[in-house]
């Protein structure tokens, strides 16, 4: 192999690419999708003490609004998360509609009296439109710390007047769970005041002790934002090795740009070596710009460039495969959209019906597995055989469009 040759075609490529702009336009357009996943999805470990950071479902902060310093509203400005803020604002702002913008939710504390005279407080949260679960993280949060900060206040009051408030319920734990808990505990405590009889043993209680436990299932939850990176990192290796490769290669053909190639000094090795190099190239590449903006970590990951390694020659050797093929611009598209449903289908079914081995015989099955560990931190050691089968994969696909090429490849 001849490097001055083989520089000369990849500069070939990079200034065909210069000249026709619409690949670096859509490279562009990922890069800001990536800008936009970063900025407006916060990541869920970036709140305080882990209690409702990133809180989600759309909802990137919450305000708390309170017209009076209490002892209450003074607990919670010590036990907030980052994505809550605590804002005193005017007695009348605090009873009228609350407006946020898109992404921001709200909570109002108000203090008053009722008829009686007694000590009122009223809280109001304020949720998007028809989606009460948007502040379902923020909801427990906040009726969480009330609860501890009302009664770490009325333990204060207790003591001042010679009571000792140990007599007064646990404060809830970090779930929430704890409010359904306590319902039953206050259903048994009245049940049993009512019972003739009242103060017999446990066993003869008219309502039992409940306790409410959750236990997670042994398979992870699924970590959206490397989801969305993952999706955009396929694409740009996809984009790059089976959508631009195929449709400039068969372009070259139909002016003759090939066929001139051929008949240059450059060899059919050499050939296929600038655009082995020049394609997967500016895929990993782009891949690695958006995975920077993601997470900047990942990049320090062996696992990560060997699964982007794996899934860029798989693509290569596809759309290598697709070039050889097509004879048009058009063929070489529509063949690569083609295959792209053709697998999604295959693998969708396979899913759906539990078939097994096949799907293991595709690049796609196992490279979205792959990058989505490395992007969420959770590789586990059957990712490692994941990688290995890719790379197989990968090494077959390119051996294929290597001999396709050297057969057909500028006819």
């Amino acid at each position: 192999m001849r490097f001055y040759i083989l520089r000369a075609l990849v500069t070939k490529e990079v200034q065909r690419h210069l000249a026709n702009r619409g690949g670096i336009a859509l490279a562009l357009l990922l890069v800001a999708a990536a800008v936009l996943l970063s900025v407006f999805a916060p990541d869920e470990a970036a709140g305080a003490g882990g209690s409702a950071g990133g809180l989600v479902n759309g909802l990137h902060h919450c305000y708390v609004f309170y017209e009076t310093e209490t002892p209450l509203v003074r607990h919670l400005q010590a036990h907030h998360p980052d994505t809550v803020l605590m804002r005193r604002v005017r007695p009348d702002d605090v009873k009228g509609l609350v407006e946020a913008t898109t992404g921001v939710g709200s909570i109002t504390i108000q203090s008053g009296r009722d008829g009686t005279g007694r000590p009122v407080v009223s809280f109001d949260i304020w949720h998007p439109k028809d989606d009460p679960a948007a502040m379902a993280g923020y909801e427990q949060w906040f009726l969480r710390e009330a609860r501890r900060g009302l009664q770490a206040a009325a333990a204060d009051r207790l003591r001042a007047a010679g009571v000792d408030p140990a007599a007064l319920p646990p404060p809830p734990g970090d779930d929430d769970l704890w409010a359904v808990e306590e319902s039953f505990r206050t259903l048994g405590d009245r049940a049993e005041a009512l019972r003739p009889g009242a103060g017999k043993a446990d066993p003869d209680r008219v309502v039992p002790a409940v306790t409410v436990r959750r236990q997670g299932l042994g398979g992870r939850v699924l970590d959206f934002r490397a989801a969305i990176a993952t999706g955009m990192v396929v694409f740009a290796l996809y984009f790059s090795c089976v959508y631009l490769l195929p449709t400039l290669n068969c372009e070259e053909r139909e002016r003759g740009v090939l066929l001139a190639q051929a008949l240059s000094p450059a060899s059919p090795f050499e050939i296929v070596a600038a655009k082995f190099l020049f394609y997967p190239t500016c895929g990993i590449a782009l891949a690695a710009v958006l995975v920077a903006i993601y997470k900047y970590q990942v990049l320090g990951s062996l696992f990560f460039w060997l699964s982007l390694l794996a899934v860029g020659g798989g693509f290569l050797g596809i759309g290598m495969t697709v070039a050889t093929l097509a004879k048009t611009q058009r063929a070489a598209f529509l063949g690569g959209m083609c295959y792209l449903l053709s697998v999604s289908l295959v693998l969708l079914v396979c899913a759906y019906n539990n078939i097994p081995l096949l799907p293991n015989l595709a690049v796609e099955y196992h490279g979205p597995r792959i990058l989505h560990a490395a992007l969420s931190g959770n590789v586990m050691y059957y990712h490692w055989y994941q990688l290995l089968a890719a790379l197989v994969l990968a090494a077959a696909w390119l051996a294929a469009a290597g001999w396709l090429f050297r057969r057909r490849g500028w006819q």
